[in-house]
């Protein structure tokens, strides 16, 4: 029952407190429960909190609108919200924004439930499990806002946060991560932290390390070309060799890794946020938010033409027909463009009963219902729509190959063969022979696009700052992070806000 409380009481506070940091550092001072209780109710608030990576509303659509893979273009009175969809594609959010807000609550709230775990004399394996959690959270916060409040584990609570700079939080994170590595579990769980995950976590970390370290002395993030350290690049290497020769295998079936029943049938998943029909987080939004009213959905969002046009014809990844999701409703998997179906090949219309024809061009500040390519990536769930049980994938193993592959290339090595071994899986014919490393963030984008993982990849390749499409300027430098939080700069002296906001 003390857990149960403990847990209850933390999703309270992470939900209805802007100064989460303080509050959640506070719970083990005055709950009254015993270490072990504080320290488990800990890991399991910062594993559910993953499930604020599969909603619309958080870090998945900075990361997603922000790039060259995604837009929320207005439509009428639909979709305008203040402009905070147009705002996020051109570049043009403040520390107002909702979005940016959202996220930092989110974030924190995986990163201090982590902290006080490790602060309640936890035995070694939940030591290296809640440091995993640690780091991955201060990892995906320094990656958005170049900024991380802290406390050292143990440290005292009446202190305001300390604040880690995108160097010190990545040097932090892979330290911590790596004293604890051979203390996690060695079982491939993907519902959990274990070395696997760790692993795929440390490839990231040094993967992105020199573009958090080319940062200006006034907290300015640098554009770039970075200067990629070969022992960093050898670190992914190492890491990636880890769970390549783990109990992975890259599958043919590109959409059953997204399926209802994903986690069954995937086996290519390392760490996932589970959802079943009863529990779990707001999957269904990745559909719903795509999706034309008639299909069922919210008619939201739109992919990018230059996404479309990466794929060879024969790619399987850009989608088609797929059994339990085209035959009982009409919609393909992967990106919807052209006239669209019911599940018996009947034309469907829009509200004013013009054809339901996607097309590939539309207009961020004013466009019609139809206009805008769609992408489903994860799959309806017809058996519960609006509680699906799609597990929301955060780790697999193709970002594995595409990072050691990445990782080869910076170090002037080839990875065609590798590349080629991945594409092959997927069942295309064309094979990689002198990969550049244009070819690898191009790749990267076919085999991963909407995922939530594309502005990162642009920043480190430097094409981020880039017009796109309904995106015609130029973006500044500042833009590579997001602005702290107006609600955060408040409640701690210790932040400073990012330069340009």
């Amino acid at each position: 029952m003390k857990k149960q409380l403990i847990l209850a009481f933390s999703a309270v506070l992470i939900f209805a407190c802007t100064d989460l940091e303080e509050n959640l550092d506070g719970l083990s001072e005055e709950s009254g429960l015993a270490d072990q209780e504080i320290v488990s109710g800990g890991i399991a608030s910062a594993y559910n909190q993953l499930r604020s990576f599969q909603t619309v509303g958080n870090q998945y659509v900075l990361q997603q609108h922000s790039s060259d893979e995604m837009a929320g273009p207005t439509r009428g009175a639909d979709w305008d919200d203040g402009g905070a969809w147009r705002a996020l594609h051109l570049h043009l959010w403040n520390s107002s924004h909702p979005n940016v807000n959202n996220t930092w609550n989110q974030l924190l709230g995986g990163l201090f439930p982590a902290i006080n775990a490790l602060s309640n004399n936890p035995n070694i394996e939940d030591e290296a499990v809640a440091t995993f959690y640690l780091s991955f959270y201060m990892f995906n916060a320094l990656d958005i806002f170049g900024q991380v409040p802290f406390r050292e584990p143990g440290s005292d609570y009446a202190d305001d946060p300390i604040v880690l700079s995108r160097i010190e939080a990545v040097d932090y994170a892979i330290t911590a991560l790596e004293a604890v590595f051979d203390n996690l579990p060695a079982i491939a769980e993907s519902n959990s932290a274990n070395k696997y995950s760790a692993a795929t976590l440390l490839a990231k970390l040094y993967l992105n390390r020199a573009v958090y370290k080319a940062t200006d002395e006034d907290g300015t993030p640098q554009a770039g070309p970075y200067t990629f350290d070969a022992t960093d690049m050898q670190k992914v290497i190492d890491y990636c060799d880890i769970i390549m020769a783990g109990p992975y295998s890259l599958q043919s079936t590109y959409f059953d890794m997204f399926a209802p029943n994903n986690t069954d049938l995937s086996t290519e998943d390392i760490l996932v946020s589970e959802n079943s029909n009863n529990s779990g987080g707001n999957l269904r939004e990745l559909y719903l938010m795509t999706l034309h009213y008639n299909q069922g959905g919210w008619n939201g969002f739109v992919g990018l033409t230059d996404l479309y046009e990466k794929f060879d014809d024969s790619d399987a990844r850009r989608g088609g027909s797929y059994p339990g999701l085209t035959d009982v409703s009409g919609i393909n998997a992967g990106m919807l463009v052209g006239q669209q179906y019911d599940e018996n090949g009947v034309a469907l219309e829009d509200r004013q009963g013009n054809p339901l024809n996607y097309t590939q061009e539309f207009e961020i500040a004013n466009t019609t219902e139809v206009r805008g390519m769609r992408v489903i990536k994860y799959l309806p769930d017809y058996e519960n729509v609006d509680r699906p049980a799609n597990d929301y994938v955060v780790f697999r193993l193709a970002d594995v190959y595409l990072m050691k592959a990445e990782a080869m290339a910076r170090m002037g090595g080839d990875p065609s063969a590798l590349l080629t071994e991945l594409r092959t899986a997927r069942g295309v014919e064309t094979v990689y022979t002198g990969t550049t490393l244009a070819d690898i963030l191009d790749e990267r984008s076919r085999e991963l696009y909407w995922e939530g993982w594309r502005r990162n990849d642009q920043i480190r390749f430097g094409t981020f700052l880039n017009p796109v499409q309904e995106k015609p300027e130029t973006s500044d430098r500042t833009r590579l992070v997001f602005p702290i939080p107006a609600t955060a700069l408040s409640t701690n002296p210790n932040l400073k806000q990012n330069p340009g906001y």
